[in-house]
């Protein structure tokens, strides 16, 4: 008898531990719906002809530089503080 109570408990420990794990994968999966439901601007598709308009002097001294590396660490760091500042113990 106690080895089946046992279960029933541990079954709905189980229970109660999986249903928040669920809510939160689907708020997630609606959320990634929502993001991937947005259009893309028209302006991204003609980025390409955008850079390669650039001069190769240009693009050496950027290169040299390190200009592409500083702009992806600089987007990171701004998208980490923005999220940061969310945080309402943190920010």
């Amino acid at each position: 008898m106690a080895d089946y109570l046992a279960q029933a408990l541990q079954f709905l420990l189980d229970m109660f531990l999986w249903l928040p794990k669920k809510v939160w994968e689907l708020l997630l999966d609606g959320f990634a719906s929502v993001i991937e439901a947005i259009p893309v601007p028209d302006f991204v598709g003609n980025l390409g002809g955008y850079f390669g308009a650039i001069s190769p002097n240009i693009l050496f001294f950027a290169n040299l530089l390190a200009i592409p590396e500083g702009v992806a660490m600089y987007t990171t760091a701004m998208l980490l503080r923005f999220l940061i500042r969310r945080l309402p113990v943190i920010g």
